[in-house]
């Protein structure tokens, strides 16, 4: 009679560890290469459904030498305003630059972004004022000028006439494409963008038509008297901090709107290449650092523009911008938020593979159900 020792203590919970950790580390292999080869079918569709004519060359794009200045002043004084930020700056200041670069920036991801570019959700006339003026204190143009570029941007996503193509690389789309003239006339984008909604609405109109007196009193005189009024900041740190250190941090987060795909976002083969980084680095079941790292729900805005939960900078449902939404919306500013969810997109998805609708036509009907639902909602909270 033979007897076998079973193993115990240590190496039995190491055999269980090692074998847990390949398991885990197959199935996230398999899971991301599901992932990638779903967004790149659904992403190829997309672009096959929002071909755009190409016949007509882009025109050359020319160096707007004013913009630029400006843009160098602000990064070069906006980065020795940060020595004063942490030496001599008083704490109300500090306090207070950030709070109003908070209203900039949420004038520009809440208001000219997701309200006025994608129409996703409506706003009462209180609400519309108060992200109208908040973009006025970013310092980025009028909501109307801006919106009428990114719906640019999302039109010709990827071509010679998209002003901040992500195919030249990060540093085109995030600072050259903003420094240069359009691809098209003016007077042709404004045929070839819908603005109908824009002409309708009056506070973007009353900014467009008043945009520098406004910037002159909002985002200059009063935002810049308060520290030297209310506490006596110097005149130094309050041009330095408040002034251009702010303008420089809301030109960025604008310019990210446009650019922030190719930070945030996973294309290519990058997502089985960080995968089995990731597998060296750490425990392969540590896979929550993946998702922080890179998503897929920049890919997924331009798919479906108009859903409200879908950040700007790689998050879905979550965010700053997210929770002022909401936040509005539970006091009953903002009425009809446009959402999808799962199950909606996999009956479209599936519809359009049995041939019953081509993909453009899956997203019209996607976005006039998402319409339905919110409308549904309001009616339920109403009685």
């Amino acid at each position: 009679m033979k007897f076998y020792q079973k193993p115990r203590g240590r190496s039995t919970r190491l055999i269980v560890s090692i074998r847990l950790e390949l398991c885990v580390s197959a199935v996230f292999r398999q899971a991301t290469s599901v992932i990638f080869n779903f967004s790149t079918f659904v992403e190829t569709l997309f672009r096959n459904s929002r071909m755009v004519d190409e016949t007509k060359p882009a025109k050359k794009r020319e160096m707007k030498w004013a913009a630029i200045l400006w843009y160098i002043y602000i990064h070069v004084l906006g980065v020795y305003a940060i020595w004063f930020l942490f030496t001599s700056a008083k704490w109300l200041t500090v306090i207070y630059t950030l709070f109003i670069t908070i209203l900039g920036c949420l004038g520009v991801t809440a208001g000219a972004h997701r309200l006025w570019a994608h129409r996703t959700y409506e706003a009462t006339g209180f609400l519309r004022l108060s992200l109208m003026l908040c973009h006025t204190l970013a310092g980025v143009g009028s909501i109307y000028d801006w919106v009428l570029y990114h719906r640019l941007h999302h039109k010709y996503y990827g071509t010679d006439k998209d002003p901040y193509n992500h195919k030249k690389g990060f540093f085109y789309s995030h600072y050259v494409g903003n420094a240069l003239s359009p691809s098209i006339d003016y007077d042709e984008m404004k045929r070839e963008i819908d603005t109908r909604d824009l002409d309708q609405d009056g506070y973007v109109w009353l900014q467009k038509k008043f945009y520098w007196p406004l910037f002159l009193i909002f985002g200059l005189i009063l935002s810049l008297n308060v520290p030297l009024e209310y506490w006596d900041e110097s005149m130094t740190e309050t041009i330095l901090i408040t002034g251009v250190l702010r303008f420089a941090i809301t030109v960025n987060v604008s310019w990210l709107v446009n650019s922030a795909r190719l930070v945030w976002s996973m294309e290519g083969k990058k997502l089985i290449q960080i995968s089995d980084t990731f597998n060296l680095l750490m425990p392969p079941y540590s896979i929550s650092m993946f998702f922080l790292t890179k998503s897929f729900w920049p890919v997924y805005h331009y798919i479906i523009p108009w859903d409200w939960k879908c950040g700007e900078f790689g998050s879905y449902a979550s965010g700053f911008t997210t929770f002022f939404i909401k936040v509005w919306h539970d006091l009953g500013f903002i009425d009809l938020p446009q959402t999808t969810d799962t199950e909606d997109i996999r009956t479209m998805l599936h519809d359009v593979s049995k041939k019953k609708m081509t993909f453009a036509n899956g997203l019209d009907k996607l976005k006039e159900k998402s319409i339905y639902k919110a409308k549904e909602v309001k009616l339920m909270v109403k009685h």
